[in-house]
């Protein structure tokens, strides 16, 4: 009897234990859609992946539709145990048997920074969709002229003489009055990026020459010109393995006694505006693209690699340093207090300016932030990269307030007045579209898109990869908007009403 009794005490512990072993899964479990709204500061977002085998292989592909990308390749799926990742692109899984979900963190190839947990579920097949057709009302084109070469530059315009100043690929600012003739323009050699800045008598202009000048703003002789890049890598365009994305360039800003312009060769540079006589430099931790800014005694500034500093405006003593863990290649915005930054964590960051604390920051999914936020009436309306949108966020607390799809990327800054926001967007060769280059005008209360300008790419632009579209920030004056696109055409519209 107790023989027996041990013996059937052993079967029971054995089936226990098999039924606390967890099933091993094949990739017959996974084969199929799975799909997860994972969520990351109040918000979520569809992320979608696909199973199956290709040539013989077990595969799997990564859709996230917010951003449109769909079907992108991770390679082989390789199971161990309970274990799943992929190979060459890393997406790490677990797989649970008693829920059949998979759970794991999103990989920072698509989500930087932050470990944002996902759990998937059996979800429907996702296809892609067709890409939209972007059709409005048409802005009235007033007049335009041909400047010779693509243009990356913002817009600047002299209030005073009604001058618009536009840089180019060539290394050529052009000045140009409100009836579209070219009143004179100044050679720099090398391409400019950074937006032209009038302060009193002056234009100001950056190039890739390496040098600021200093020219009269009514007939573009140069008074003085200044060396602020000591060497900096080469650009390379964005179709290029090792491109840092740095379509753009540091413009000036100043105070009563000094300029600060910040270079591609890690140093933030402080002037002397009657001679261009350097006062002092910092040296960043990475190279710069982002205007500083300037706050009472300070000046604020951003590298490449995150940290954003404040430091005297007298002697360059660092006062305070904010990291925002990668790069922040668009200009530094006061409003009030605060200095507002876009990074490419995905966050737009609110700190306060005087001591770099932060006070807030916005998430916007799967998308870097290029564009120069621009405040009015206690809104920040930026536009974004992958995102393919624009935003308006409140000021206050970071909220959102809308976000409006657009056809392209929009990586400038937009132009905003009481009734408008108008943003430009760039469109990549082979994508004309998912990404669709345009000129957007929005109304700044809800979002609604009023009007469309767009022009479709050459044959010869989509099979070169090129950008189309209008890469550099619009300028809204009275009733007429001003945008100069990637063929060098500068354009006025009418705003309407």
């Amino acid at each position: 009897m107790i023989v027996r009794l041990g013996i059937g005490l052993i079967c029971l512990t054995n089936a226990i234990a098999l039924q606390a072993q967890p099933a091993t899964l094949a990739f017959s479990d996974l084969a199929g859609w799975w799909s997860a709204d994972p969520v990351y500061a109040g918000e979520s977002s569809r992320v979608v992946l696909q199973f199956s085998e290709k040539d013989g292989k077990p595969v799997a592909e990564l859709s996230l539709p917010a951003i449109g990308a769909y079907a992108i390749s991770l390679g082989t799926v390789i199971l161990d145990g309970n274990r799943i990742d992929t190979k060459p692109l890393s997406f790490p899984l677990t797989w649970n048997p008693d829920s059949r979900t998979l759970s794991g963190v999103l990989p920072h190839d698509a989500v930087p920074v932050y470990d944002i947990a996902v759990e998937f579920h059996r979800g429907e097949p996702v296809a892609k969709p067709e890409p939209m057709q972007w059709k409005g009302k048409q802005p009235k084109v007033k007049w335009s002229v041909q400047l010779g070469a693509a243009a990356w530059a913002g817009l600047e315009r002299d209030a005073q003489s009604g001058l618009l100043f536009v840089g180019n690929e060539q290394g050529v600012l052009n000045a140009v009055d409100a009836s579209g003739s070219i009143r004179w323009k100044f050679p720099t050699e090398k391409a400019i990026r950074g937006r032209p800045a009038v302060i009193g008598e002056s234009v100001y202009v950056t190039s890739d020459s390496g040098f600021l000048y200093q020219l009269n703003k009514h007939t573009g002789a140069e008074k003085w010109r200044a060396r602020i890049d000591a060497g900096s890598p080469e650009r390379l365009p964005t179709d290029q393995e090792k491109s840092r994305w740095d379509q753009y360039g540091s413009s000036v800003v100043a105070d009563a006694q000094r300029l600060y312009v910040a270079s591609r060769d890690n140093n933030l540079y402080a002037l002397d505006p009657e001679n261009g006589r350097e006062i002092w430099r910092v040296t960043a931790g990475d190279m710069m693209t982002a205007t500083p800014a300037v706050y009472r005694d300070l000046v604020l500034f951003a590298a490449f690699d995150g940290k954003v500093q404040a430091v005297s405006a007298r002697d360059g003593k660092v006062r305070w340093t904010y990291d925002a863990k990668l790069a922040v290649p668009g200009d530094l915005v006061i409003s009030g207090d605060r200095v507002l930054l876009g990074s490419r964590t995905y966050d737009l960051i609110a700190l306060d300016a005087a001591s770099g604390k932060e006070q807030w920051r916005r998430y916007y999914w799967f998308s870097w932030i290029e564009s120069t936020p621009v405040v009015r009436d206690g809104f920040v309306y930026t536009g974004s990269s992958d995102a393919v949108s624009v935003y308006a966020i409140k000021v206050a607390d970071g909220s959102l307030h809308w976000k409006t799809p657009v056809p392209g990327w929009s990586w400038s800054r937009t132009a905003v007045n009481d009734k408008f926001v108008v943003a430009g967007t760039v469109g990549v060769g082979p994508l004309p579209g998912s990404r669709s280059g345009a000129l957007v005008a929005l109304e700044r209360g809800s979002g609604a898109v009023r009007w469309l300008y767009q022009e479709e790419p050459s044959k010869d632009v989509i099979d070169a990869k090129k950008n189309w579209g209008f890469g550099a920030s619009p300028l809204i004056v009275d009733d007429t908007v001003y945008a100069v696109d990637l063929k060098g055409r500068l354009y006025a519209f009418e705003l309407g009403s």
